[in-house]
């Protein structure tokens, strides 16, 4: 309808600097909060580094960990996908963020190849992309895990 304000949705992020024993690698932890379109149940793509929160800290070098996912009061579907995508468009997850996001469950799962757990090394931006969610308004917290290069 003219005039009728449609909510977008919005991922917006945190970003905490862990401390580490000495000899340690660095521990990054951003944290995104991603609330689905009020009408359309739908995600905005969002490039990760650039993101008010986080863009002043440079993810580059880091090696991306782990991803956990915890479900908001309004739940987003059951098996949600996830995709986190670097500057090439390769998935870091390696199709790992299939049905990834539960609807009750917190859920982790390691960075890497499909057959294998390597930390991803971050070179660029990195975009995180929710889909075949069908629950308007729902909230989910996307935990991304850095240790150092």
């Amino acid at each position: 309808m003219k005039g009728e304000i449609i909510m977008a949705g919005t991922i917006t992020g945190t970003l905490t600097r862990l401390g580490v024993r000495q000899g340690s690698p660095p521990v990054v932890k951003v944290e995104l909060t991603c609330t689905a379109d009020a009408e359309a149940a739908t995600y905005p793509e969002t490039v990760v580094n650039t993101l008010s929160g986080v863009s002043d800290f440079d993810l580059r070098g880091l090696k991306l960990y782990s991803v956990k996912a915890i479900p908001g009061d309004t739940a987003p579907t059951d098996a949600t996908d996830l995709v986190i995508e670097d500057e090439y468009g390769v998935d870091l997850l390696g199709r790992r963020g299939v049905d990834f996001i539960d609807a009750s469950d917190k859920t982790w799962i390691a960075a890497g190849p499909a057959k294998d757990t390597q930390p991803a090394l971050i070179t660029g931006n990195i975009t995180v992309k929710i889909t075949n969610n069908e629950i308007n308004s729902a909230v989910t917290t996307i935990i991304l895990e850095f240790i150092g290069a």
